[in-house]
């Protein structure tokens, strides 16, 4: 397995970089309820979209501010060799041996009080396809510990942008086989995941924006023609 070797220097450039030139352009504004603030931890998260990973690591920057590292699938890590520097480390499915090398040191950093992210779906699945199934391995990390889940739940409104919903919510396991745990989380994530989309539907105000709010395109026209107006 591949271990995490955190920089803090280019996490700050990457952090900068994604902000600025990723996020800000392609999202309106990306909004969090704050009614169930995570602990660190294990974090368990839906994966409907190529951007989840840098939502969540906005969200970390920005609102979390955890010792986060992220599992990673081992051939996606040798290509992007970068991600280890922001906490990613590595899983080899199909090698034994290396599956549990990557749970002992995912616990090791668990236990001493970092947080561990995994997307249990295993690849991007829409997010509006029920029933939400997960993988066997997002069991192998519970020992007794509570979960953190969060749903991520992308919303066209009345912006040019599209905007993020993010909610988390912390469950405790209590099966007690692999199998009844597994269908367990992926109820629960589910769960979260229809309430989230509840959220976004009746634009709940229980969430609060993770930047500072932009002018959309309409806004600025608006004012564009405001002024235009004002000198005739």
């Amino acid at each position: 397995m591949i271990e995490s070797h955190k920089k803090k220097w280019f996490n700050n450039l990457f952090s900068t970089f994604v902000r600025e030139r990723q996020i800000r352009p392609t999202f309106h504004n990306i909004y969090i309820r704050t009614d169930d603030v995570p602990t660190p931890g294990l974090f368990l998260s839906t994966h409907s979209a190529w951007w989840d990973g840098l939502i969540m690591y906005m969200i970390n920057e920005h609102f979390l501010r955890h010792d986060i590292h992220v599992l990673m699938d081992e051939d996606g890590l040798r290509r992007f060799p970068f991600f280890r520097h922001l906490g990613a480390f590595s899983v080899k499915k199909g090698s034994l041996s290396d599956v549990r090398a990557s749970l002992a040191y995912a616990n090791e950093l668990l236990t001493s009080g970092k947080s561990v992210w995994m997307f249990p779906q295993g690849q991007e699945m829409p997010q509006e396809l029920r029933p939400v199934e997960i993988e066997s391995g997002a069991t192998l990390l519970l020992n007794d510990r509570p979960v953190q889940l969060c749903a991520m739940y992308y919303s066209f409104e009345n912006h040019a942008e599209p905007l993020v919903y993010v909610r988390f919510r912390t469950v405790v396991v209590t099966s007690t086989t692999r199998r009844a745990q597994k269908q367990e989380i992926a109820q629960a994530l589910e769960a979260l995941y229809d309430d989230v989309r509840q959220d976004a539907i009746v634009r709940s105000d229980a969430y609060i924006p993770l930047f500072r709010p932009r002018r959309n395109l309409a806004e600025w026209t608006e004012t564009m023609f405001r002024l235009g107006r004002g000198r005739s």
